[in-house]
């Protein structure tokens, strides 16, 4: 049997590994994503499968090991998978295997558990515990790969073994997953991400880490369904070169060449990114249009990256935009310089001119722009990128009628795997509180099944446990647009409540919903997405907390569970940011409207330089420095990057859509120095205008943020909506002294690629009295 076809899955009951694969199909398991702690605390393969296990048991990674197996265990998987025992890390063949199986093995799973060591068990807690999990680069295809997804925390409850409990599932906390690892919401709706560009998908490992520098383009393989040997020691940014050619291989998507280089680096470079990281800001760079391009053919060779590009000569340099945008409402001009001419047919251009190259990718959030490069010429038909820190932003070029070659491209990759119930033919509806209780008068339409009497309810590992057949056959005509329906009926305090089992036939998907015994019935659709991640749903009780039902994959393929559950009010948190805690009205509601992927927001300096000059003799003294300490209100969608800060506004209501950035320097250890050491800017919008403020104040982020709302003493500065900024800070002690402090600043919408909609720049400088 070759490696290729061997897979090790851990036994949830007796702790030991067994291989399958070839004659011995793989079963149903669960799978475990979770970061690593020390290397030495993770048990390896070998201690897992030593004859005595005393080392492995010493270790912090065997509670894991035995947790993940109790929680698997609980829902009737006998096999778990898990990455730190379950490969021969020693075995150099093995682990190229794994690593290019990985995001198969993740796909297959019947479910992800993703244990979060550092989450309590509540959803709103999870950016300000600033999980390790969502910021590293294997993770990624863990989020991504499988078809359910079930986030745990430890339960700290005092006991001899940790149990863990369930926070919520990838569709129940689409949003705050979204709003944390920047990936769009609807990914996790319908688990298509294949519709991205490329350049969006590597934005969503920009902020990612891994332990190894070559692990950051390893851990992108199946993401993108491309495979290559790891090399380790060849360095990332190499390995990240390989890994853009890998892709090239099956995709002529030109958003690969979108990206942005770090703050500051501006020496010349080639067409290909170094990491992840120089996406940071391309979450809304689409595929590039085909039909605009031509030839869409680019290839290596020896000599470098052969691609056929729109060349539009810059003169001068800061009118890119004005004469890209001539340029390309020129046709004739197009499609001269969109293929590769004769050289007596093209323009000569001397050594050293700079061209914007558009890539024909339009911006997501107006697609009337596109994008473009910027190249040089150093010899002949050889160039550099240049300026590249910039990516402009262009008039998005005109589309050509010219009838073109024809080319029929194979396949990329393999379709998507989700998960279905066609082989569901039970439900094990499980009661964990005693204050919830099925009454007798539940029912099913259709004759689709029959409820048990409750009374005869067996106890499952604490929990009582009532069984429900499920009887679908896909050759029966139920009507377009409508499930067949299950009414169980609950009460729990003085409340009644239904939930409501849909059947969808054809497609073998099961789904549920919530409601009121007195409101009318659910009108499930006929195009509802059947591989919805139905797994969390929690039904509020007028202020008496509010009662959940959780849906669980399980190790047998015929059956389903359901888990009641009542949250008493001390407990019950509704969190406005959950879709899964929306009533239902509202939810669909929600989803009918377009999804925003871009929002209104500032790229924000995150730190203040002080402008140094020398005086008289030459000298010159340590520049301040001032850091960004806080934002008000708290942005739960800021993002942090080298040098620079995405502010949101977009979650803030428009009366009130400004925030108080805090920039604090250290303490002045010259007494004479009466200079200040913190600084307030304020930023925000009114009525769609940009504006900001610089204050040196005393008063309390709070109190200065209050003093910009409609009543507020400043909030005729608000309404004026002054893109400039030129704070008074003098003082009585500091006008005694030979300098003033001077804050200058301005916000201006963008004019290269980022994240948000406008910039801020702030300078401050010492001037003489």
């Amino acid at each position: 049997m070759s490696i290729s076809t061997i897979m090790r899955l851990l036994n949830t009951h007796s702790l030991k590994l067994e291989s399958f694969g070839g004659d011995k199909p793989i079963p149903p398991y669960a799978i475990l994503s979770h970061t690593w702690g020390k290397t030495e605390d993770e048990v390896t393969f070998q201690e897992m499968t030593a004859e005595d296990r005393s080392v492995a048991e010493g270790k912090a990674g065997y509670k894991k090991i035995k947790s993940a197996c109790q929680y698997a265990k609980k829902y009737n998987f006998k096999y778990i998978w898990i990455d730190s025992c379950c490969i021969n890390k020693e075995s150099s063949a093995e682990l190229s295997e794994a690593i290019n199986s990985m995001y198969a093995y993740y796909e297959d799973a019947q479910v992800c558990y993703v244990y979060l060591e550092e989450a309590k068990h509540d959803a709103s807690n999870l950016k300000k515990c600033r999980c390790q999990w969502f910021t590293r680069g294997w993770t990624l295809q863990e989020l991504l790969a499988p078809s359910y997804v079930v986030f745990l925390a430890p339960s700290y409850v005092v006991s001899r073994e940790q149990e863990w409990q369930m926070i919520g599932t990838r569709y129940s906390l689409a949003d705050v997953v979204s709003a944390i690892t920047s990936i769009p919401v609807s990914v996790f709706r319908d688990g298509d991400f294949d519709k991205f560009s490329v350049a969006q998908k590597m934005s969503w490992a920009a902020l990612r880490q891994t332990s190894r520098p070559e692990d950051m383009a390893y851990c992108l393989l199946g993401i993108f369904r491309v495979s290559m040997s790891p090399i380790y020691g060849e360095g990332g940014a190499r390995a990240f070169m390989r890994l853009h050619q890998e892709i090239i291989n099956i995709s002529d998507d030109r958003s690969i060449f979108a990206w942005v280089a770090p703050h500051g680096e501006n020496e010349p470079r080639g067409l290909l990114a170094r990491s992840p990281a120089e996406f940071r800001w391309s979450s809304e760079v689409q595929a590039s249009e085909a039909d605009d391009i031509g030839d869409t053919s680019f290839s290596f060779g020896n000599n470098g990256l052969r691609i056929h590009l729109p060349l539009v000569p810059v003169e001068p340099v800061s009118a890119v935009v004005s004469e890209t945008a001539k340029t390309q409402r020129s046709a004739n001009l197009l499609r001269r310089w969109s293929r590769v001419s004769a050289a007596d047919t093209e323009p000569s251009y001397p050594v050293g001119t700079i061209f914007s190259a558009p890539l024909h990718c339009c911006s997501e959030r107006n697609l009337e722009t596109g994008f473009a490069v910027y190249l040089q010429k150093v010899a002949g038909e050889r160039y550099v990128r240049c300026r590249p820190e910039e990516l402009a932003i262009i008039p998005a070029a005109s589309r050509q009628p010219d009838i073109c070659q024809v080319v029929v491209k194979e396949n990329p990759g393999i379709s998507r795997k989700v998960k279905n119930d066609h082989n569901a033919t039970r439900l094990s509806i499980r009661n964990t509180t005693p204050s919830v209780f099925l009454s007798r008068d539940g029912h099913l339409e259709n004759n689709l099944s029959t409820v048990p009497d409750p009374d005869k309810d067996k106890e499952v590992q604490g929990m009582k446990e009532t069984l429900v057949n499920v009887n679908y056959w896909s050759d029966i005509n139920m009507g377009r647009g409508t499930w067949p329906v299950a009414h169980l009926k609950y009460r729990c305090l003085k409340y009644e409540f239904l939930v409501e089992l849909g059947f969808k036939c054809d497609v073998g998907s099961l789904r549920f919903a919530m409601r009121p015994y007195s409101t009318p019935a659910s009108l499930w659709k006929d195009n509802d997405d059947p591989c919805r991640d139905w797994m969390v749903m929690k039904h509020p009780l007028m202020g008496a907390g509010f009662v959940s039902v959780a849906y669980h994959m399980t190790g047998d393929e015929t059956v389903r569970i359901l888990e009641v559950r009542y949250v008493g009010p001390d407990k019950a948190k509704l969190l406005p940011i959950s879709r899964a805690l929306l009533q239902p009205q509202e939810e669909e509601k929600e989803e009918e409207e377009e999804e925003k992927p871009f929002r209104l927001g500032f790229m924000v300096p995150s730190m203040i330089r002080e402008k140094v000059e020398s005086n008289f003799f030459g000298r010159t003294h340590e520049p301040k420095v001032f850091h960004l300490t806080d934002v008000f209100p708290p942005d739960f969608f800021g993002k942090e990057y080298t040098g620079q800060t995405y502010v949101d506004m977009s979650a803030l209501e428009e009366r009130a859509r400004f925030r108080v950035l805090t920039y604090t320097a250290p303490s002045n250890t010259n007494p004479k120095d009466t200079s200040p050491t913190c600084v307030y800017v304020v930023i925000g919008f009114h009525k769609s205008k940009a504006w900001m403020d610089i204050v040196v104040s005393t008063d309390s982020p709070k109190l200065l943020w209050e003093s910009y709302c409609d009543k507020g003493s400043r909030a005729p500065t608000r309404i004026q909506c002054n893109p400039d900024a030129t704070p008074l800070v003098l003082t009585a002690k500091i006008t005694r002294s030979l300098k003033r402090p001077n804050f200058t600043g301005n916000v201006k919408e963008r004019n290269s690629l980022q994240l948000g909609s406008h910039v801020l720049s702030v300078k401050y400088f010492m001037t003489p009295q």
